[in-house]
Parts: C-alpha cells; sequence; structure tokens
C-alpha cells in the first residue's frame, strides 16, 4: 500500500469506528440503524480493485476490531467475524464488479451493499446466539434461550432461526434503508475528489469526458 492508500484507509476505518459507536444513540422505536456497514461497503468500492488480499485482510481485521470496540452489542467478540468478513464479502464484489472503463452503477452497489448485509448480520446472529446461550461457566442460559422473539408486532418464536428473523427486522433491513440512501451518496461525492487528488486512479470513461 502507497502512504496515500494507507492515509485513506486510516480516515474511513476512523470514518467506520464513529458510525458503529453512533449506533447505540440511533434506535428508534425498536429499529437500530448501523450505518457503519454501508461506510466500510464504500470502503471496499474506493480500495478493493487496487489493493492486494493481504491488505484487504488486514484492513478487514482493524473494520471487525475497531467495531467490536464500538460496539453497544451484548455479545462484543461477535463483531470480529461480522464486520471483518462483511468488508472482505464487499471487496471481493467490488472486485469481482469492477471495470476499469466505468464507475460502480446504482445497482451494483445496491446489490453489493445487500450482500454484505447478509453475511454480516449473520455471522453475528449465529456467534452471539452462542455467545447468550451459554454462560462463561458454560451452562445453558435458559433465560435467553426460552425468549419470544417480537417486534413491530411480529412474533418470530424461540430458537436461533427466530432470532435471526428477529435482528434482521429490527436492525438489517432499517440499516439496509439508510445505508442504501448514503452508499451511493458518498461514493458519488467521495470517488470524484480522490480521483482529483491522486488517491485513486480515474476511470477510462472518467478521463475521456464521457
Amino acid at each position: 500500500m502507497s502512504m496515500r492508500q494507507i492515509a485513506l484507509t486510516g480516515t474511513l476505518l476512523a470514518i467506520v469506528f464513529l458510525a458503529h459507536a453512533a449506533g447505540r444513540f440511533t434506535q428508534v422505536g425498536g429499529a437500530q440503524f448501523a450505518a457503519s456497514i454501508g461506510i466500510y461497503t464504500l470502503m471496499a468500492l474506493l480500495l478493493a480493485p487496487q489493493l492486494g488480499w493481504g491488505a484487504l485482510a488486514g484492513v478487514g481485521l482493524a473494520v471487525g476490531i475497531l467495531c467490536m470496540l464500538a460496539t453497544s452489542s451484548p455479545f462484543p467478540p461477535a463483531n470480529i467475524p461480522s464486520h471483518g468478513v462483511g468488508f472482505l464479502t464487499a471487496a471481493a464484489l467490488a472486485k469481482l464488479t469492477y471495470r476499469p472503463d466505468r464507475e460502480y452503477g446504482l445497482g451494483t452497489m445496491l446489490g453489493i451493499l445487500a450482500a454484505t448485509l447478509l453475511v454480516s448480520w449473520t455471522l453475528f446472529a449465529i456467534p452471539t446466539w452462542l455467545g447468550l446461550t451459554n454462560s462463561a461457566f458454560g451452562f445453558a442460559n435458559t433465560r435467553f434461550l426460552e425468549r419470544q422473539f417480537e417486534v413491530f408486532g411480529m412474533t418470530f418464536g424461540q430458537g436461533i432461526v427466530a432470532w435471526w428473523l428477529f435482528g434482521f427486522v429490527s436492525v438489517g433491513i432499517p440499516t439496509y434503508i439508510i445505508s442504501a440512501i448514503l452508499l451511493p451518496l458518498l461514493y458519488r461525492a467521495v470517488q470524484p475528489a480522490l480521483v482529483r487528488q491522486g488517491m485513486l486512479p480515474a476511470t477510462h470513461g472518467a478521463a475521456s469526458g464521457r
């Protein structure tokens, strides 16, 4: 990574941390908005086409650790696989769909965001379920196991599938909505500015005025 790429990555990681920390203040009527997923998906769109997998793996680990430190969730370690692999999912799809002659289209960005969110939530839900259903001494947490999961007037029942659905409806869908608004706006604003500063390569289409 060049010094400019390191500086850009550090700045974006700081924004991910702040966005994730703000999640504890963005809970409205049972819904929670985790804008950090939109921010690290933006990171992937900006950085992944130019970086190798070694550097991206390091960034993914940093994303996971920073989200763990910033979280208000009851089982913080789940943030490492959730957001670390979430970022790598976005990076893989960004590399797959990257074309040097054009910028990412709206549909591509929203598709990458959707896949990233599904992977991230699933890898958060499973470790959190395992962490909360067992005490530090290995005894089953019957209170959590027997909990009826419900939100917005919908009852999902008990068990890990109900837990996944509960979280997806109360966190995943609101997060997708806010991120689907922020991601295209931020990409369209940030990407041309970074190209002008020489921190990202220009697309052939932009260079030729198309």
